[in-house]
């Protein structure tokens, strides 16, 4: 083959596959967004695009836990010292997530601090003017955001980016589906914070409703503010959120079909849970000589670790105490415990507990020697279990969380324990004996990770080929639904059951008034 050959089959090669240009806006302020957010990022880096991600700073202490490793145009929205003066210290952890009780009453309480800091972290970006500018030089193809905060969708149409791609890094956000017309179910499908399953009573189907109404009230309230900080900095020009959520071409959901609750959906929607979950990279793994000795020491082992954003270091003590008994009484047991503080002082007359601030998670669970973990049920975290096996008794501290226990539950293949019940060391123990002798919440974990790992289709492939398509045929107008336009009334069929209800009494009235006329009218005759 001639040299001019080659370079023509190399031009063709180049053309036929091209490069896009995509912005993915990822504000750090929690663990399981960025990661998955990373995640997203980091496919698309490895299929060969172009990939910005740009973070601006919410919470601080996630300045250096941005996630992403293949992506290297990382862009850093560093807090001002505006921001920084208004922000009330969060001390690196929200403590008091570990006694409030997750029902519809506490919802604002909860998001009240998250909308403050999301607000602020608008206004900071806006003030980056060199940030702004240097994005407006770049082109994007796409642009991809999680609705959680609204700003970046401001920004998008500001750069001229009309190809958009919203994603959710839990199962689904139940606040959001009207605007993209997606059909709510309050009966029989659990919302992104119900204590329940999808056998509801009358009390809980109200509260598996009213948890979503008080979210969105909440919420609104954050994206209200945020329209107006981008529109004073952009112009009035920009659409409202909820146009900006109706007009994206697709929507990513942290959720695989085969584990999670079966819900209606559109099609603009796209299951890709599990796309955390690199079991190539994990299987890969090794573990250091410290954490092999760990495994080796007794014939079962099980791991604790409650997440980042709640340290087990500030749980309460009754709680704790709950853990600490059960693991005394399992002196065959060896337990690895994920535990932010040197002060492990309680602990001192065991030794069956192995304490760390850090551990290598995903690596232990894939290990054969784990028997079972103990955990918050993060959606992270129940994502690796689902896929690496391994039964654990799963204890929701807030959020999505006990949505997340109770869905592996219904597979049989994890134990689901309320937080508060934690002091009752009796109701533990039972729960972590089962998990570790019971060998069918073993077979169960097995078989959905088996499930899990021959799955038609893989949620990376899914991501990069949604996203390409995006960029060559979007955005997709005819895609969204003529049903969110409708009121309750039109969407219920009310307006023709109340229309047939009317026609009727007026009917049967006019029967009537036409009999008692007939009727006087014979009468009179008679009179």
């Amino acid at each position: 083959m001639s040299v001019l050959s080659q370079v023509l089959c190399v031009s063709l090669l180049f053309s036929t596959v091209s490069s896009l240009n995509i912005l993915v806006h990822s504000p750090a302020y929690a663990a399981s967004h960025t990661n998955f957010m990373a995640r997203l990022a980091d496919t698309l880096s490895d299929a060969g695009h172009d990939v910005t991600f740009l973070v601006p700073i919410a919470i601080e202490e996630r300045r250096n836990k941005l996630g992403v490793k293949t992506t290297k145009d990382v862009i850093i929205v560093e807090q001002d010292e505006e921001m920084k003066r208004k922000l009330k210290p969060s001390n690196g952890s929200i403590e008091f997530l570990w006694i409030i009780e997750m029902d519809s009453s506490s919802i604002d309480t909860m998001l009240s601090w998250y909308n403050e800091i999301m607000i602020h972290t608008c206004d900071n970006f806006m003030r980056n003017k060199k940030v702004l500018s240097d994005l407006k030089t770049r082109h994007f193809d796409v642009a991809i955001a999680e609705p959680f905060t609204i700003c970046g969708l401001g920004l998008f149409e500001e750069l001229g980016i009309k190809k958009t791609i919203l994603v959710s890094s839990c199962a689904h956000y139940d606040f959001m589906l009207p605007h993209i017309g997606e059909p709510e179910d309050f009966s029989s499908v659990p919302t992104l914070s119900s204590k329940v399953g999808e056998e509801m009573t009358m009390t809980e189907k109200w509260e598996n409703y009213r948890l979503v109404a008080e979210t969105k009230a909440s919420l609104a309230k954050l994206f209200d503010a945020e329209t107006r900080i981008y529109r004073k900095n952009f112009g009035k020009h920009i659409p409202d959120w909820r146009e900006l959520f109706a007009s994206a071409s697709l929507y990513f959901t942290n959720s695989n079909p085969f584990i999670d609750y079966p819900r209606a959906s559109i099609q603009k929607t796209v299951p890709v849970g599990g796309i955390t979950v690199d079991l190539e990279k994990i299987k890969s793994e090794k573990l250091s000589e410290e954490w092999e000795e760990v495994l080796n020491r007794r014939e079962k082992t099980m791991l604790i670790s409650f997440g980042s954003n709640v340290p087990s270091a500030k749980m309460p003590a009754a709680w704790k105490a709950g853990i600490f008994n059960t693991i005394k009484s399992m002196p065959n047991v060896s337990f690895i415990w994920k535990y932010e503080s040197e002060d492990v002082s309680f602990a001192s007359e065991v030794n069956n507990i192995h304490f760390s601030q850090w551990v290598p998670q995903t690596a232990l669970l894939a290990d054969a020697r784990l028997s079972g973990f103990l955990t918050h049920g993060g959606l992270g975290s129940t994502n690796e279990l689902a896929h690496l096996g391994k039964p654990a008794v799963m204890v929701p501290i807030y959020g999505d969380q006990t949505r997340n226990a109770n869905m592996l539950a219904r597979h049989g293949s994890v134990i689901v324990l309320h937080k508060k019940e934690l002091a009752d060391e009796e109701k533990v123990k039972n729960a972590v004996n089962s998990i570790l002798n019971d060998k069918k919440f073993m077979k169960n974990a097995r078989k959905i990770a088996e499930m899990l790992a021959n799955q038609p289709t893989s949620p990376k492939d899914t991501v990069v080929k949604y996203t390409e398509f995006v960029a060559k045929y979007g955005p997709f107008p005819q895609m969204d639904p003529h049903a969110r336009k409708l009121n309750y009334f039109q969407k219920t069929f009310l307006d023709i059951y109340i229309s047939i209800f009317l026609g009727s009494v007026v009917s049967l009235t006019a029967v009537f008034l036409v009999l008692r006329y007939v009727l006087n009218c014979k009468k009179v005759k008679k009179d």
